[in-house]
């Protein structure tokens, strides 16, 4: 393909492209029309009142128009007045909305409520039973009175999950949103009792509309287009290239390769930088990244960060255990007493080897009282387990804990521990002190 014929075609796959991007913005709305389309089974909620009036009642044969009959003083927490369509095929399969992103409304109004609500009731198994209506998801939007009388576009995204729902059904944050892939019902109601007084309404239009496609799909596969081509003209100019371009691939796949054992090497410094040979604990630098990480991006704690606590652990008469015993003796107990700690911890806790014979431990979300017991419970497992059943030798440790206060930075909270420790030597060690509150 020569230069001209190229230059041909990239002019006409931009033109295409002009079209195809301009053509998505007037392509018409995907519209589902509920009302006045008459298809979809309508309900009215309503109860017989102490004087025998009902409560509500239709004031139309279509069932598009009804009113509302509050009364005062009534012995009821709720009115039984809510217009309802039916969206539902069985007992548990709706139609799904997620495909549309507005609810168009025209409501009309007469009456003198503040407001107006409409629901949108989704069944998912995870949380709905068949035999209860009421634990189908209640996503719900408010209207002012204000706003009726005209037609609305709604977001579907204005919609939420009702507070009262998500309490009585026990609802996890993970499924606290609001969802509309199984509609079961769409319902407009006040969602409590209004004034005395006669309520009107009339809906003229409820529909919902969406777009076929969705522009970022659109501009996506566009982009794949271009893609797709651009990667065909490639391999065609590598055929045409062919002896040519050998070399070069071999060059590139020699770097390529290169780059991979620089990423390995890279990975393995990073690592050996983070952690202690000897123990295989973190070190004072790793320690220092977790720190970094649970802050944010800074050394220093601020008000907003999670609490957590620390154990700063300290090996009783290590020094005696080097003198009397040698250094390599001290290794083993100090590789014994990283395994302990580590045998022991929470998932989600950190240990790392301070310096020395010292060693922290990082307790996310962790209380005063978890961390004083995950203490006391390692300092009872050294202390019982017999190291080197060959030499027996009692090793012990000290402990000092503190949980991070309020407004407080790392180092404040390590300086608190830190002095507990010294405390707990003081005490005649193999003992855990919980820190003062403050310095």
């Amino acid at each position: 393909m020569n230069d001209k014929s190229f230059n041909s075609i990239l002019l006409v796959a931009i033109l295409v492209t002009i079209l195809l991007i301009a053509g998505v913005h007037v392509l018409p709305n995907k519209r589902l029309t509920l009302i006045p389309d008459g298809a979809r089974p309508l309900y009215l909620l309503t109860e017989t009142l102490p004087d025998g009036t009902l409560s509500s009642e239709w004031t139309n044969d279509q069932h598009t128009a009804w009113k509302c009959n509050y009364q005062e003083n009534l012995p009821i927490n709720y009115f039984p007045c809510a217009w309802t369509v039916d969206l539902s095929r069985s007992g548990h399969e709706g139609m799904d909305l997620s495909r549309y992103e507005h609810l168009i409304v025209k409501l009309n109004y007469t009456g003198n409520a503040n407001k107006v609500r409409i629901a949108i009731r989704n069944h998912n198994p995870a949380y709905s039973k068949a035999n209860d209506g009421n634990s189908t998801k209640f996503n719900a939007v408010q209207l002012h009175t204000k706003e009726l009388n005209k037609e609305n576009r709604i977001a579907l995204s204005a919609f939420a999950a009702a507070d009262w729902w998500l309490m009585q059904y026990n609802i996890p944050l993970s499924d606290a949103a609001p969802e509309m892939n199984n509609a079961m019902v769409i319902t407009i109601d006040f969602g409590e009792p209004e004034k005395a007084g006669e309520h009107l309404f009339t809906i003229e239009k409820l529909e919902l509309q969406g777009q076929w496609v969705k522009i970022e799909y659109w501009y996506l596969a566009i982009l794949c287009l271009w893609m797709a081509g651009i990667f065909i003209y490639a391999i065609r100019r590598l055929v045409e290239l062919g002896k040519q371009t050998k070399h070069d691939t071999q060059v590139i796949n020699e770097l390529s390769s290169t780059n991979e054992q620089l990423k390995e090497e890279t990975s393995k410094f990073r690592r050996l930088s983070t952690v202690d040979p000897l123990t295989q604990l973190y070190n004072r630098f790793g320690i220092d990244q977790i720190i970094a990480s649970l802050s944010g991006n800074s050394y220093l704690q601020t008000p907003n960060d999670p609490r957590y606590s620390l154990l700063v652990i300290d090996i009783d008469h290590f020094k005696r255990i080097n003198d009397q015993h040698g250094h390599d003796t001290g290794d083993l107990v100090l590789q014994h007493v990283a395994k302990v700690i580590q045998t022991h911890l929470r998932a989600g806790d950190y240990v790392g080897r301070w310096g020395g014979e010292e060693f922290i431990v990082i307790m996310p979300s962790a209380s005063k009282k978890t961390a004083m017991a995950m203490a006391e419970m390692i300092r009872e497992a050294l202390f019982s387990t017999e190291f080197d059943p060959a030499n027996p030798l009692t090793v012990s440790a000290s402990f000092g804990v503190s949980e991070r206060q309020p407004s407080e930075d790392f180092a404040s909270c390590f300086k608190r521990a830190d002095n507990a420790l010294y405390k707990a030597k003081e005490h005649g060690r193999n003992c855990c002190v919980y820190a003062e509150e403050q310095l």
